[in-house]
């Protein structure tokens, strides 16, 4: 369509365009629709104002006046002067910047200039495009992980909220209350709020909460005793750590409401997960039980200390502990082994305990350190969705080991007599599988998993052996895993860097106290630490098994890598701090032929002493640490003795069901017959049990004994 050219005689209809006369010529062919023409037909546009036909007049858009680009002036960059053109609306006060030839009007919408992003026109800078989706969902993440943090303080709405957001509904929200009501009611009532398997009811007075009683659905015995439990876990929640009402907060209720929540609503499928869980661990309890009274058998002693050391023994060394709603956490554990730490603050520890590594016995009688549980290492066990088909389902029993229980004698060979209770099906009308067929039984689409607390880092390999064993994929990774100390140490380091490329070294300082020459003295030790060889790195979170015996099985190789990994990190990521006296490990420490006895613990912590003895500090001991992974977890360390011309190298390993071995230990003990060695290896092995698995003071110990043996 050739524009029309103005005449003085013409009537032109309001909001008609027409090109202007100095231009002399029609409109150029387009290879697109003209903009204007694609947004309004006959070249009609939103304009109410007539443009004048005078080539100096200036033209209006909507009400903006334009003024003339370089294009219309025949002064143009482009590469060519008949391209699409149109000027820059004079109320932005410069000439808007825009690639050759795409001199393109943004239009004004209520006064403000809308201008392209670049990343819509499609352009890149010099440092490339900006991935604005990434940043707006960055942005997202960093809003969302704020919302919904701080659940508040505890209140009688605060619990009415927080049982909303998990799913639970109560009988407050429904209740109409005149302004008297609500100032005689309002925190002075009980709050019921329920899921589909469960009713937990909070009283209320003043605010404050006075009891929590938990229940379920299904009428039990062993649930209702559980749900006891969970009640007196939920009001420690409730109250405050201090005592004061109003600084009580939500945070702890939250989480544990969250773990029952997350159980019922998988309960709502026909399957009570409440009852599976509470039959494994009947059978669990029942295991733990006939163990104990097994190890106690023959033990001597006062009735409390054999009832500790069986505990202790059955946790660390056999089937684990299982407990349910202890630890102020709501489910069903299995406690299978802690890091051991020698109690500094206990006065009768602190006041001359005398510890024999190569007798059976301490101070108290104990044949084990006194152990203050620093980290404990559990298996949470719960209940997930998974398909039938690909994974064993879920069974309702409590008959995963036979009744009575006998078990086996450790000389016999055998293992524990489990059993296998028939599968647990559950009808089609039950569920919302749609492809179950009317009438027919089918498996419940829910399977076990045991969540590792805290998460295990093991070698690649190991990781995946674990995996097999209870029948799990292996994991898909696109990219080359990090290395086993790099992730066990410095995970974000391991994140960033360059996974399984060079070889990981870290170092790390300690100080230790010692005696030398009749006096106490701090001892630096300088460690660094070195991979023999390039080992991946795994983080096992969590297992998913069909069978009890499965996690049994595992207990041994998860406790070895769980002291590997406590014993690492207690050197190299901790600050420099005294450690505990070498002293307590041995009733007395011979120095240059010179016997006294050791000072007390509690002297030796004082922070007046220790200031005092830091002054002296001259000396300063570098320890080379070698780590191999496979085929068994050993560190070599190598330290020079008091003796200057000799320097030590020992071999450490760690077994299964974290026990020590040494392999090796040159430059320390003297050279005799072999039976001697080893039965000196031996009190090595346990002298670093009973210090907890702290390299620093156990090598004092070394260098000491090293010396008053030469």
């Amino acid at each position: 369509m050739a524009t029309p050219t103005p005449s003085s005689g013409s009537k032109r209809p309001a909001g008609s365009v027409h090109t202007p006369s100095h231009l002399n010529q029609s409109s150029p062919p387009r290879s697109v629709p003209s903009p204007v023409a694609s947004r309004h037909p006959a070249g009609k546009t939103p304009i109410n104002h007539p443009t004048t036909s005078s080539s100096q007049g200036s033209k209006t858009l909507g009400s903006t006046p334009m003024v003339r680009n370089l294009s219309q002036t025949g002064n143009t960059s482009s590469p060519s002067a008949n391209m699409l053109s149109f000027g820059t609306p004079s109320g932005l006060g410069v000439e808007g910047t825009t690639p050759a030839g795409l001199n393109m009007l943004t239009p004004a919408l209520g006064g403000a200039a809308m201008m392209p992003t670049m990343s819509e026109l499609g352009l890149t800078t010099s440092g490339g495009k900006r991935n604005e989706d990434e940043e707006r969902r960055a942005k997202m993440r960093k809003v969302l992980r704020k919302i919904g943090t701080p659940k508040g303080r505890v209140s009688e709405e605060g619990i009415a909220r927080v049982s909303r957001r998990v799913g639970f509904a109560n009988d407050i929200d429904a209740e109409k209350l005149t302004a008297e009501e609500k100032e005689r009611k309002v925190g002075n009532r009980p709050i019921s709020t329920a899921g589909n398997t469960i009713v937990i009811e909070v009283d209320l007075k003043n605010q404050v909460p006075q009891n929590v009683q938990v229940m379920y659905s299904v009428q039990s015995k062993a649930l209702e005793e559980q749900g006891e439990k969970a009640g007196k876990v939920l009001l420690s929640d409730l109250k405050a750590a201090d005592g004061v009402a109003l600084n009580a907060k939500l945070d702890r209720f939250a989480a544990n409401l969250e773990r029952l929540a997350r159980l019922d609503r998988l309960s709502s499928g026909g399957v009570n997960c409440f009852e599976a869980l509470s039959g494994l661990y009947s059978s669990l309890r029942t295991l733990y039980e006939q163990e104990k009274a097994a190890t106690t058998a023959g033990m001597k002693g006062s009735a409390p200390d054999i009832e500790e050391k069986a505990d202790t023994e059955v946790l660390r060394k056999k089937s684990g502990k299982p407990v349910v709603h202890e630890r102020n956490r709501l489910g069903v554990e299995i406690l299978y082994w802690h890091e051991s730490r020698q109690a500094d603050s206990s006065e009768d520890k602190a006041s001359g305990t005398k510890m024999e590594v190569d007798g059976q016995k301490t101070s108290d009688g104990d044949t084990t350190a006194t152990q203050d549980s620093d980290t404990t290492f559990a298996l949470r066990i719960e209940a997930e969705s998974s398909p039938a088909g690909l994974y064993p389902s879920i069974r309702v029993a409590d008959t995963w080991l036979p009744d009575p229980l006998e078990l086996p004698s450790a000389d016999s060979g055998e293992g524990i007599p489990w059993q296998e209770p028939p599968p647990t099906f559950i009808a089609p009308d039950a569920s919302q599988n749609a492809m179950a067929v009317d009438g027919q039984q089918h498996l419940p689409d829910l399977r076990f998993v045991a969540k590792l607390d805290p998460p295990l880092v093991m070698p690649y390999q190991t990781a995946l052996n674990v995996l097999a064993a209870v029948g799990a994929p292996q994991p898909q990774t696109m990219t080359i895993p990090p290395q086993y100390a790099a992730l066990l140490l410095r995970p974000e380091v391991a994140a960033h860097g360059q996974p399984g490329v060079a070889s990981f070294t870290t170092s790390a300082e300690q100080d230790v106290l010692s005696q030398r020459d009749g006096q106490e003295t701090v001892v630096r030790h300088n460690y660094i630490l070195d991979s023999v060889k390039l080992d991946w790195g795994f983080k096992v979170e969590e297992l998913p098994f069909s069978h009890p015996r499965q996690l049994i099985e595992l207990l041994p190789t998860l406790r070895q890598w769980a002291c590997v990994g406590s014993l690492l990190k207690a050197t190299f990521n901790r600050q420099v701090t005294p450690s505990r006296s070498s002293p307590s490990l041995s009733e007395k420490i011979h120095t240059h032929g010179v016997s006294r006895d050791p000072p007390k613990l509690e002297d030796l912590l004082q922070q007046s002493h220790i200031d005092h003895v830091q002054t002296q500090n001259t000396n300063s001991v570098p320890v080379n640490i070698a780590l191999a992974t496979a085929p068994t977890p050993t560190l070599g360390l190598i330290f020079p003795t008091l003796d200057t011309e000799r320097i030590a190298n020992i071999s450490v390993q760690i077994l299964p069901n974290a026990d020590f071995a040494i392999s090796t230990h040159e430059g320390i003990l003297p050279s005799g017959p072999a039976d001697d060695r080893s039965e000196k290896a031996r009190k090595m092995a346990r002298a670093l049990e009973v210090c907890g698995g702290d390299l620093g003071l156990w090598i004092e110990w070394l260098r000491t004994t090293s010396l008053s043996s030469s």
